[in-house]
């Protein structure tokens, strides 16, 4: 029998008459995310319902995840279009993301920090030495199973190696501009700049502030306006976390170095 604390939503159209849908469990700007399951099956599943307006992002998002087979990064199951929106299925993480639990327990303890930080350095590896540059690790994007295994999601800003080098061609002959949407709290120094361009290294750049975050409770870098935000990342070294090892600290401050070429990564 139905849970009555979790209301089904009814009314889809077409393809997604496969799944029951049940209660949100995620919401951005622009998406919905819910908990699913498909019909005649014990196979719960995520359902994200996404504002058509978002097209292009959905199906860079699908060219990705095509590609990619990974423990550290969600499993793509399909995509639909309905009249009204695009659906994307992917895999259930009962665990929610790692923004929620930061905001629940605020300081993570070392110990658990370095097992998360296994789990994302893994799950970088695996898309770059597939040429893919993630351009979007936030806590918001990295969901936890009921293992307490991490996965990274949301692939909608993700760039293939191949595609970033056409897109710079195009920049530098004058038929393009270049794209450098993401989060500011999370985007490296040199994409600031008028010809920084994500790499490997400003994914390695979001890893610190996301090891950062999980030790301190908050963002290596915060200002209340834009402007004050990019000063302080392009300039201010970060301090050093207390109560964690040196090791640790060094392993922050080679992440978190200002110039990419002399970044880890």
């Amino acid at each position: 029998p139905q849970n009555p604390k979790t209301p089904m939503i009814r009314n889809l159209n077409l393809n997604m008459n496969n799944f029951h849908i049940y209660e949100e469990v995620g919401r951005s700007k622009f998406s919905v995310v819910y908990k699913g399951r498909k019909k005649k099956s014990i196979d719960y599943v995520a359902v994200k319902s996404i504002e058509k307006s978002r097209r292009k992002k959905v199906l860079n998002e699908v060219r990705i995840f095509h590609s990619l087979k990974n423990r550290h990064v969600i499993k793509f199951y399909n995509w639909y279009e309905t009249r009204n929106h695009l659906w994307i299925i992917f895999e259930y993480c009962a665990g929610g993301d790692l923004y929620q639990l930061i905001d629940q327990d605020k300081r993570l303890p070392e110990e658990t920090v370095k097992k998360f930080g296994r789990d994302l350095a893994q799950g970088l590896y695996y898309l770059h030495a597939n040429s893919i540059i993630y351009a979007d690790l936030k806590p918001s994007n990295v969901l936890m199973n009921e293992y307490n295994t991490l996965k990274l999601c949301d692939f909608g800003l993700s760039k293939k190696l191949a595609d970033l080098m056409k897109e710079e061609a195009q920049v530098a002959s004058g038929d393009g501009e270049a794209s450098k949407s993401g989060t500011p709290y999370y985007m490296a120094p040199e994409l600031f700049s008028d010809d920084g361009v994500y790499s490997f290294a400003s994914d390695t750049w979001a890893l610190g502030c996301v090891l950062y975050e999980l030790a301190t409770g908050k963002p290596p870098f915060a200002a209340t306006g834009l402007k004050d935000l990019i000063t302080q990342i392009c300039e201010q070294e970060v301090p050093e976390v207390e109560g964690f090892s040196p090791l640790f600290n060094d392993l922050l401050r080679r992440l978190l170095e200002k110039d990419p070429v002399k970044r880890i990564y």
